[in-house]
């Protein structure tokens, strides 16, 4: 059996489709060539781990369609937690859950997604050696396989490199500097918008009420050429002739 080479890994990957919407930051997406794996460290909040994996699905799902392509070219999605405790308390090593149908379980969905949660600190119960290896490694650091010992190799070698981490430290604090100028922008503008209503409704009110173009002028900060303007665009031609 030919190992499967894993190309195109993305670290630390942000999906957030629209302006206004809520995003992600992947921990780890690779993709195989046929399917698309989401890895994500949990350390926390295991009451919503189920439906944070649901919002991860669709945003992948969505991520994909966004780039073009139609729902039966949507591939194989593997949105896999890795659990520093055990998620749902049964002391089971993996958790894999795919769609079936109830009334008949041998009836699967085949919508080309599976969920999968590791509790890696269920290791001694794994059968698989391999599997029981890793989970062992990441819960307590132990190197018992050759992989275990070159994931620590690279690991250690990660950590001495100054470099990386203050490049991997500038990225992000880059990405929040600009997300909350984003963020920022987007709320002044909409301040300004708001202010420039208000002024134009001001404006027309005052016309309306025959007081006239000089103290309108003046109340709004706004020269009396930019006034007959407004009242024009909003009440027509023919107005404020005088």
């Amino acid at each position: 059996m030919q190992p499967m080479q894993i190309t195109y890994p993305e670290i630390q990957k942000t999906i957030s489709p629209f302006y206004d919407t809520k995003g992600i930051r992947l921990d780890v997406l690779a993709n195989d060539g046929k399917s698309l794996y989401n890895l994500e460290m949990q350390t926390s909040d295991y009451t919503s781990l189920p439906l944070r994996m649901r919002f991860y699905q669709g945003l992948l799902d969505m991520d994909l369609l966004m780039k073009g392509k139609d729902y039966s070219e949507l591939c194989h999605c593997y949105v896999i937690f890795i659990c520093k405790n055990d998620p749902f308390g049964l002391g089971m090593p993996v958790y894999t859950f795919c769609n079936t149908c109830q009334e008949k379980f041998s009836l699967k969905l085949n919508d080309k997604s599976l969920k999968i949660f590791y509790n890696v600190t269920a290791w001694q119960t794994d059968t698989n050696a391999e599997r029981a290896s890793l989970l062992r490694y990441i819960s307590t650091g132990s190197v018992t396989s050759p992989f275990t010992k070159q994931l620590d190799e690279a690991a250690q070698k990660i950590k001495t490199i100054n470099k990386f981490r203050r490049a991997y430290m500038m990225r992000n604090i880059y990405l929040d500097d600009a997300m909350r100028r984003g963020r920022m922008e987007g709320l002044q503008e909409g301040i300004l918008e708001g202010e420039a209503r208000e002024k134009r409704k001001t404006i027309i009110s005052f016309y309306k009420n025959k007081v006239s173009i000089s103290i309108i002028a003046s109340s709004v900060g706004k020269t009396q050429a930019e006034v007959k303007e407004i009242i024009r665009s909003e009440l027509g031609p023919d107005a404020c002739q005088e």
